[in-house]
């Protein structure tokens, strides 16, 4: 008897959560997805896709887009007045819609997951609930366990130690550097990431909670002296200062650099291209710092467009696919560790407690956003975008610009934006 009223109950909440779109035949929606270094992930969207089309009658257009693409593409869109009703990018991408008056409120739909505190803290922007999380993507420390075994040195667990390290690990006669930290203000975010994550370890706060810009202090200037010492010494390769978002990725996978910063990518290329490197690799907790330890991270995110022809139906899709949790943690674990969960009760799985997977869900749990403290606004994005931190460093290291007053530009730099 329980049984059958626990199914009752179960068709009840079904029909009560689709019964919106249960007269839906007729109507379209149009969905912009991200194409995924793991193709595997648009493969079972796709499907997804087609049995919410096939449920409810509503035809759905998906359309896969590069991520290079995907800004162009729907600029092109909204100026001709036909943006899709979904899409799906980083958070980053998505919340720079939210100033342009394009994204729908989701409170209705977050109110139907059991995402994380974290998750729902995402999904602000301005103040309100504009995104909604898909996964995180917590970016790792990849450490080679064998160049620090050799040495006899243990796993670093604060900035100091892997500075101090490094100088015992460096081997620049050989083809192999210590460190390999990208710092080209090339557009991409693994630099600046790295320098919020250090600025904040050592106590300096870009922004605060109020939107006020508080980054010229001496905890920063420590931080920025700190980083500009590692290429100074020669510990990362020359021409790192420069590197773009591959230049890291390149050189860890020749085996020419000890440490990165990065998110997943490096990891699925390992497994797939490099088993004897990822044998002797291991993804690690971000360093600590004086003030604690900080993961600047993001996570992708569904945005539903208002202005879009059928936004209550990309509403409805959005809960139809993130209350199937099965069908969601497939697609989580497909994605090699790259992505981490957003809803509740999906962490404590055998691939989670795989050593190769565990690194990635325990920076999930410490990620903070790219701005943090900052207010989540049109302002903390245009600062984040600009890397003006990588740029601060670059004055020191290539300009040979004493670091004070490169700090004094940087806090310049912040205001340009902050109070404009």
């Amino acid at each position: 008897m329980k049984k059958r009223v626990a199914l009752l109950l179960v068709s009840l909440m079904i029909l009560t959560t689709f019964s919106g779109i249960a007269s839906a035949e007729g109507q379209k929606m149009v969905f912009w997805d991200k194409s995924e270094y793991v193709a595997e992930y648009n493969t079972i969207m796709k499907q997804k896709v087609e049995a919410f089309s096939a449920e409810t009658g509503i035809e759905v257009e998906y359309v896969i887009i590069p991520s290079a693409d995907q800004k162009q593409k729907l600029m092109a869109a909204i100026e001709a007045g036909n943006a899709p009703d979904l899409f799906m990018s980083d958070d980053m991408v998505c919340a720079e819609y939210v100033g342009m008056d394009q994204l729908a409120n989701v409170t209705d739909v977050l109110d139907t997951l059991d995402l994380t505190d974290a998750a729902k803290n995402t999904a602000m922007v301005n103040g309100e609930n504009y995104l909604v999380p898909l996964c995180y993507l917590a970016p790792g420390l990849y450490w080679r366990k064998d160049l620090w075994e050799a040495a006899g040195l243990d796993k670093p667990t604060t900035w100091q130690d892997l500075l101090e390290d490094a100088k015992a690990i460096n081997d620049p006669a050989n083809g192999v550097y210590a460190l390999g930290f990208p710092m080209g203000a090339s557009g991409g975010g693994d630099a600046e990431s790295m320098m919020r994550a250090l600025i904040l370890a050592f106590g300096g706060v870009p922004v605060d909670a109020e939107g006020n810009v508080t980054i010229n202090s001496p905890e920063t200037l420590e931080a920025l002296k700190f980083i500009a010492s590692a290429y100074q010494q020669g510990l990362t390769p020359p021409d790192s200062i420069t590197w773009d978002d591959s230049g890291n990725n390149s050189a860890y996978l020749a085996g020419t650099v000890g440490v990165v910063f990065n998110s997943g990518s490096i990891w699925s290329a390992l497994k797939a291209e490099h088993p004897d490197l990822l044998a002797k690799t291991e993804v690690i907790a971000y360093p600590e710092g004086p003030a604690g330890r900080f993961v600047p991270g993001g996570a992708n995110t569904f945005a539903i467009f208002k202005t879009g022809k059928n936004p209550d139906a990309a509403k409805e899709f959005v809960k139809y696919f993130l209350s199937d949790t099965q069908e969601y943690n497939t697609i989580i674990e497909a994605m090699g560790g790259m992505w981490q969960p957003v809803l509740n009760g999906l962490d404590d799985t055998d691939f989670w407690k795989d050593p190769l997977n565990a690194g990635w869900l325990a920076n999930s749990k410490q990620v903070v956003r790219n701005f943090h403290p900052a207010p989540a606004d049109a302002k903390a994005n245009t600062a984040f975008a600009s890397q003006l931190c990588v740029k601060a460093v670059q004055k020191i290291v290539i300009d040979n610009m004493d670091p004070q007053k490169a700090l004094d530009e940087l806090e310049a730099d912040f205001k340009a934006v902050y109070e404009q």
